[in-house]
């Protein structure tokens, strides 16, 4: 059984990889069959894994069984930030409030997630800092101590991932200012300085410029990350 869940995992892991590294596309059906081939094993990690990626807003299950890559576009990646960002600025605030009450892991598991993004990206290890990245935002939510609040965060992270990655491919992007944001995060936590540490997930989490046309009724989204 332990051998089983493993499977499953590392299946999960190196699905999430393929699709940061852009090896699918939007739309795009998935075979288990395929997958099963693929990762040189049995369809049962795969079936096990392909439902925790739609149960985390990964992928897509079909009426007709079929498995896809969700379809986004641009104005759903801004709607999809926007729900993270008011997650992960309500995190922060309640974290703020309960600060003297965090066991020591909290902040240990914060600092070391950063350090480590740092040093993938002075690694040129971008898939690796995008893991990470995951890893640091999910870290932040956990200071809640609210599993329903963690659950709806790993949805929107999910499609936030499929979104981001797909939309704007992660080759020539340049994620070091994303790095130094999450030591600065840190830093303002250990600091107690709430309005530095809210101002930079807005920075952060929500990378869009915002222009207006002329008659100031239009708005139109960049994204900037």
């Amino acid at each position: 059984m332990r051998v089983k869940s493993n499977l499953d995992a590392i299946i999960y892991d190196r699905i999430i990889s393929a699709l940061i590294m852009g090896e699918y596309q939007m739309g795009q059906v998935i075979s288990l069959d395929d997958l099963s081939t693929k990762y040189e094993v049995s369809r049962t990690p795969v079936t096990q894994a392909v439902r925790l990626l739609t149960n985390d807003g990964i992928l897509e299950m079909q009426k007709n069984g079929r498995v896809k890559v969700p379809e986004m576009t641009e104005e759903d990646l801004k709607k999809i930030c926007e729900v993270r960002l008011l997650l992960e600025e309500f995190a922060v605030k309640r974290t703020f409030l309960v600060m003297d009450q965090l066991g020591k892991e909290y902040f240990d598991n914060l600092e070391q997630l950063a350090d480590k993004g740092i040093k993938a990206i002075r690694n040129q290890d971008v898939l690796g800092f995008n893991k990470l990245d995951m890893e640091f935002h999910k870290g932040l939510i956990s200071g809640v101590h609210n599993v329903y609040l963690e659950e709806e965060y790993k949805e929107i992270q999910g499609k936030f991932l499929v979104a981001n990655y797909l939309l704007y491919p992660i080759n020539g992007r340049d994620f070091t200012g994303a790095a130094e944001d999450h030591v600065k995060i840190v830093d303002a936590i250990k600091e107690k300085n709430i309005n530095a540490c809210l101002g930079l997930i807005r920075k952060h989490v929500y990378p869009f410029r915002i222009e207006y046309s002329d008659d100031m009724l239009v708005e139109k989204f960049h994204y900037i990350k």
